[in-house]
């Protein structure tokens, strides 16, 4: 059985794979990503799932399909392949407009500053376990902040797109002839937007380098936020024990903590683009 992971943001996804029976490649229709259940206060609680089959095309073999979609991740299986899935992401329609703010951002920290108020009258098991809720989800709001914000900045105009292109590798070993450029120009945004989607944003050193040559934005000392997103792994992926199976002790403290250093560190990008824009406009006016 093939595992295989997406985006939990994608609205529907194409499973691509050869056939171990018949040697046909084979693509699956667009299979749909269930909602996680956000009423949930724990990763696992929040996962849903789908069942589907996908009949190979030419020996007709029958492959059972699952897509799981949870608060921080959506993964599947199909049966009998060893490897070789790869999966296309279709994600709903985004409206990125110019005036973009970290507004909510900045609510969704009031938000779980107002919840750590709230269960302060809960058993000191259930507030372990939110506390450790709540700080693995601070992480993901500043990844989904650094996504959203990047994929703005980029498309907002054709110096940002070109030099985006023109520094991220996977575009340099891109080879097409010279009749497909007007084709492959009109696509250029939906491969960008695309492209974007699919980094991974807790790799911080990675996002770093994008924005810095990207955006000439500097992410600045990103050393203790590293260490964050490390806890928030355990978090999600290790029910809360480092890699040693010691379990990781988060309290109300740490939670105010890292919301404070993520509110920071996107202030900091806030104010370096809002100088970035004004230098532009005082620019143009001089021109």
């Amino acid at each position: 059985m093939a595992t295989f992971e997406f985006n939990p943001i994608a609205d529907f996804i194409v499973l691509k794979f050869v056939c171990p029976f018949c040697g046909e490649e084979n693509e699956t229709d667009a299979l749909y990503v269930p909602t996680p259940d956000f009423s949930a206060e724990t990763h696992h609680d929040s996962v849903n799932s789908e069942d589907y089959e996908h009949q190979c095309h030419k020996c007709d073999h029958l492959f059972d399909i699952t897509v799981y979609n949870g608060f921080y991740g959506g993964d599947g299986e199909i049966s009998d392949i060893d490897e070789g899935v790869s999966v296309e992401e279709d994600f709903p329609e985004e409206d990125y407009e110019e005036e973009y703010k970290s507004a909510y951002f900045d609510e969704h920290v009031r938000e779980t500053i107002d919840v750590l108020d709230k269960i302060e009258v809960l058993d000191e098991v259930s507030k372990k376990l939110l506390y450790r809720t709540l700080y693995a989800n601070v992480i993901s709001s500043m990844e989904a902040y650094l996504s959203d914000r990047l994929i703005q900045k980029v498309l907002s105009s054709e110096e940002t797109k070109r030099r985006f292109v023109e520094s991220f590798k996977i575009y340099e070993e891109t080879k097409f002839s010279l009749s497909e450029i007007f084709k492959k120009m009109e696509e250029l945004d939906v491969r960008i937007k695309k492209t974007l989607r699919d980094i991974i944003y807790h790799n911080l050193p990675v996002i770093k380098n994008i924005y810095r040559s990207t955006l000439d934005i500097d992410l600045g000392d990103i050393s203790n936020l590293m260490k964050c997103i490390s806890i928030r792994h355990d978090i999600v992926h290790r029910n809360g024990k480092d890699k040693d199976g010691n379990l990781r002790i988060i309290n109300k403290d740490d939670v105010l903590n890292i919301a404070t250093s993520v509110s920071e560190f996107i202030l900091n990008i806030e104010n370096q683009l809002t100088d970035k824009d004004i230098d532009n406009t005082l620019k143009a006016f001089l021109q």
